[in-house]
C-alpha cells in the first residue's frame, strides 16, 4: 500500500516533527508488532509539489501487518498520552490532502 500525504508548504516542519514522533513512538512501544510495522514502513519526499504548492510524502508500508494499526495520532498517543494532543494539532494544521493507491509488483528486472 502507499499513501500520498498532501501538506500545507508552510507547515512541512510540523508535520516532519509529527513523523520524528511517530518513528519514536513506535521504536519505544512495548507491543512487538510496532517494531514490524516499523520495519516495514518507508516515508518518501518528493521532490516536485503537488496539487496548490504541497509538499508530497510518499507512504509505503510492505508488509502490511494484518491487523496492525496505522493511524498516526493512535499510535504516537500510545506512547505519548500526555502529549497527544499538541501533536494532533501540528498534524491537523499541517495536512492539505491524502490519497492511497494499491500497488502491485509488476515486474522484477532480475
Amino acid at each position: 500500500v502507499a499513501s500520498a500525504m498532501l501538506i500545507k508548504p508552510e507547515r512541512t516542519a510540523d508535520f516532519e516533527f509529527v513523523l520524528n514522533k511517530l518513528k519514536e513512538a513506535l521504536a519505544k512501544s512495548e507491543k512487538p508488532e510496532r517494531k514490524q510495522q516499523a520495519a516495514g514502513w518507508k516515508v518518501f519526499k518528493s521532490s516536485q509539489a503537488g496539487p496548490n504548492n504541497t509538499a508530497v510524502y510518499i507512504f509505503r508500508i510492505d508488509p502490511i501487518i494484518k491487523g496492525a494499526e496505522y493511524d498516526i495520532t493512535m499510535l504516537i498517543s500510545e506512547v505519548f498520552p500526555v502529549e497527544v494532543q499538541e501533536i494532533f494539532q501540528k498534524y491537523k494544521d499541517a495536512f492539505a490532502g491524502r490519497a492511497v493507491t494499491e500497488l502491485n509488483q509488476f515486474m522484477m528486472m532480475q
